[in-house]
């Protein structure tokens, strides 16, 4: 008998959608108005947005204490600012990792006159014990395909990344087996697990060591972030 993994698909068509005259966000999870019994976090995983910026057009965003921040453009660049004094300018190659010791207001601006601009938010909850206040840049690419880059270590969440010929397999194996991962796909589809992924799909699964996919597309673009499942930021110990 086959082993039924615990999962959750999160379809594109069902994300929360935030509409501006000079954004549009799509929201994974629960977000500001959007709550779906559905889409509650994804252990330390609590939000994950794609935003997509109008020419000239800037949005501020209040990150709350004792959080992780992940920025990722994922079209064009964006210049990023935020209240306690970081600036800088983020190319679709780089990704910015920032911690919030305190409430933090964040700035993204689409520098370009006649582009649209898209970027990542993702955000995690983190215990006091594992915290600690930083802001650092990663850069990244695709020079082999079919393989996962690392992206981000933010204490026990691993992120990665990975560009996909048709028909290649792929596989993942957990630091930690007690974690959960989240995959999502950028670009193109995938079969993860027996389950098919089509652009700006989600996947939650739980309880396996590892996890394996197949690209139905050519140039498949897939994120792998390994999860904490316990919100550490209630622990006192």
């Amino acid at each position: 008998m086959i082993a039924q993994i615990p999962a959750q698909i999160y379809k594109s068509d069902l994300r929360g959608v935030f509409n501006s005259g000079k954004h549009n966000c799509f929201a994974t999870f629960n977000f500001e108005q959007y709550q779906d019994l559905s889409r509650n976090a994804f252990g330390s995983l609590k939000i994950f947005n794609e935003v997509i910026l109008a020419p000239k057009q800037q949005i501020t965003r209040l990150i709350n204490l004792k959080t992780n921040v992940i920025i990722l453009p994922l079209f064009g660049g964006i210049e990023y600012k935020d209240s306690i004094g970081n600036a800088e300018f983020l190319r679709v190659d780089q990704i910015r990792v920032l911690a919030a010791d305190d409430e933090l207001n964040v700035e993204i601006f689409n520098p370009y006159e006649n582009e649209n601009v898209s970027y990542l938010e993702i955000e995690f909850d983190m215990g006091k014990q594992y915290f600690k206040n930083y802001f650092q840049q990663y850069k990244f690419d695709f020079s082999l395909h079919n393989k996962l880059y690392s992206l981000f270590e933010v204490e026990r969440a691993l992120g990665f990344i990975g560009i996909y010929d048709g028909r290649k397999h792929g596989s993942f194996t957990l630091r930690n087996s007690k974690n959960g991962v989240f995959v999502f796909v950028l670009n193109g589809a995938f079969e993860v697990e027996d389950r098919l992924l089509e652009s700006k799909d989600g996947l939650a699964l739980k309880e396996t060591g590892k996890i394996e996919w197949e690209a139905l597309s050519e140039n498949a673009i897939l994120m792998v972030i390994e999860v904490p499942l316990k919100r550490l930021i209630y622990e006192n110990h």
